[in-house]
């Protein structure tokens, strides 16, 4: 049994140094793409007009077309939408200013003076996403103006998250990985360094790593994991052992009535 959980120490010990090495090395790598995220002079939003798609939601006013005023509808899976006296329309891939006109015509059918305006009140047909140490996982609406810095404000960085080495990741439509940036959370919040607080793209991904204390932790638990069964094995005998004799941490919980 002694050397049993000898050999056991020692496959622990050896996993932790390859861990340490392997996190150490990929926690300290930093991106600098940096031209590739920021334009000058920097964009308030995206260059790309943005699109419709199911399921956006979609408000129409006029003030002289009254059955469509006001009327609120979240895109169909079809990619359309179905319009008091207009009937069915399709605006999936279109602009507001595309559907607008597109109303209009149709609308002065009904009335001669037929004025028609659209905007997006929702937006949840395309993303960008957050992964990593943050409280708030996962993908968020994007609007064309969403930005690094607002992002994860809402994401929220963890207790264990390096606020120094974020990265930002850009794929392309075939999503394959083109551009990466490493982003200085830390300067924009304590030094108003916002150079790198770039509007994001649809489909943009941040990642929030870990410090490498946390990561050698974390990857330790991980390596470990598959061990779990052999450290309950050995410790076992010694346990029961150490119950019968009625000194066990769990027997003294319960005799304190707790």
């Amino acid at each position: 049994m002694p050397q049993r959980m000898a050999k056991y120490q020692g496959l622990v010990k050896t996993m932790l140094l390859v861990a340490c090495a392997l996190i150490a090395g990929g926690c300290t790598k930093t991106y600098t793409d940096y031209s590739s995220f920021i334009a000058q002079p920097r964009p308030i939003v995206t260059a790309t007009d943005y699109r419709m798609s199911p399921p956006d939601t979609v408000q129409i006013y006029s003030k002289r077309v009254r059955e469509i005023h006001l009327h609120t509808e979240a895109i169909s899976p079809d990619g359309k939408l179905t319009l008091p006296l207009l009937g069915r329309v399709f605006v999936a891939g279109k602009t507001t200013e595309e559907v607008m006109a597109e109303l209009e015509i149709l609308a002065q059918e009904f009335y001669e003076d037929a004025d028609v305006s659209v905007r997006v009140v929702r937006y949840s047909s395309k993303k960008i996403f957050v992964f990593g140490e943050v409280a708030r996982p996962g993908p968020y609406a994007y609007n064309g103006a969403n930005t690094v810095l607002g992002t994860l404000s809402r994401a929220q960085p963890t207790r264990i998250a390096d606020p120094t080495k974020i990265i930002v990741l850009r794929p392309n439509e075939d999503g394959e990985m083109i551009r990466k940036m490493t982003v200085d959370l830390d300067k924009m919040v304590k030094e108003g360094d916002t150079l790198l607080n770039v509007v994001m793209e649809e489909g943009d991904i941040i990642y929030v790593p870990p410090t490498t204390l946390a990561a050698v932790g974390l990857g330790f638990q991980q390596l470990l994991l598959p061990f779990q069964p052999i450290a309950n094995t050995v410790a076992g005998p010694a346990r029961v052992q150490y119950e019968a004799n009625g000194s066990s941490s769990y027997g003294r919980y319960e005799e304190n009535g707790n």
